[in-house]
């Protein structure tokens, strides 16, 4: 017995040394997921600056926010200035609404901004309901309030798209890229008013595709001697935009206008 026993012991320590000389087996890779791209974002909206001489925020930076729906989150902006048509996207969460496809027209671009990390991106999209009726939003920002949605519903004086402002600048200027689609035109324009009386005016066409950052300056040319006491800005990826009436807008689906270091000069 002690013969077998032997052999038997040494036999068994040669393979528990050749499974003790073999590598371990590394670990098996986790399933990668992908990154958030709103992951520095909070769902608390930021407490932006007060909008009294130079446009806030005009780099698009700090004025972004998580906004949740049922089954999605998206970044939001809202400065002093200027607020998306984004909550018309919003809209796809309320069942009364019956709307089947309701765009993101107003996004956070992180990927080639003209300075800093990010620039506004606007993309003109398409809002559609059960019905089939259709409705172009352009891509687009302005001196929205919250309630513009409620506004555009309910208020037959449309849309509030101006804010307190007395100064007077001479031009605004910054940094564009423009993808038209089909012979769309994007445009910008700054309205000082005084009252109900619009004392100057600037504006911007923008017809031709530019696909490097562009700087841009555009000169307000007033009618008035007035101070003024409000101040309407919009940029939009399509021109024909009416914002009393957003049933009246014209453009074409996917025209792209990035925008970046807006500010005033004086």
């Amino acid at each position: 017995m002690k013969k077998i026993f032997v052999p038997l012991m040494m036999l068994a320590a040669i393979i528990v040394m050749a499974v003790s000389c073999d590598k371990p087996e590394p670990p098996k890779p986790t399933p990668s997921t992908p990154d958030d791209p709103y992951e520095d974002l909070s769902f608390t909206k930021p407490l932006p600056a007060a909008f009294t001489k130079q446009i806030v925020d005009g780099g698009f930076e700090d004025c972004w926010y998580k906004e949740q729906m049922s089954n999605e989150i998206y970044a939001e902006y809202q400065s002093s200035v200027f607020y998306t048509l984004n909550n018309l996207h919003a809209m796809m969460d309320v069942p009364s609404m019956m709307l089947t496809s309701s765009p993101i027209t107003a996004e956070r671009e992180m990927n080639d901004p003209h300075s800093g990390k990010c620039c506004m991106k606007l993309v003109t999209g398409e809002l559609t309901d059960q019905g089939k009726g259709r409705l172009l939003i352009p891509g687009a920002i302005a001196p929205l309030d919250e309630n513009f949605v409620d506004q555009f519903l309910n208020d037959e004086n449309g849309i509030n798209v101006k804010r307190p402002y007395t100064e007077k600048p001479t031009a605004y200027q910054g940094d564009f890229k423009y993808q038209p689609v089909n012979g769309d035109c994007g445009s910008s324009h700054v309205d000082p008013d005084n009252g109900n009386d619009v004392i100057g005016r600037g504006y911007q066409r923008l017809d031709n595709e530019v696909t490097a950052w562009q700087a841009f300056n555009v000169p307000i040319e007033y009618t008035s001697e007035a101070t003024p006491t409000h101040i309407s800005i919009i940029i939009s990826s399509s021109g024909d935009y009416n914002f009393a009436d957003l049933t009246n807008c014209h453009g074409q689906v996917g025209s792209t206008l990035w925008i970046d270091d807006v500010e005033f000069d004086f």
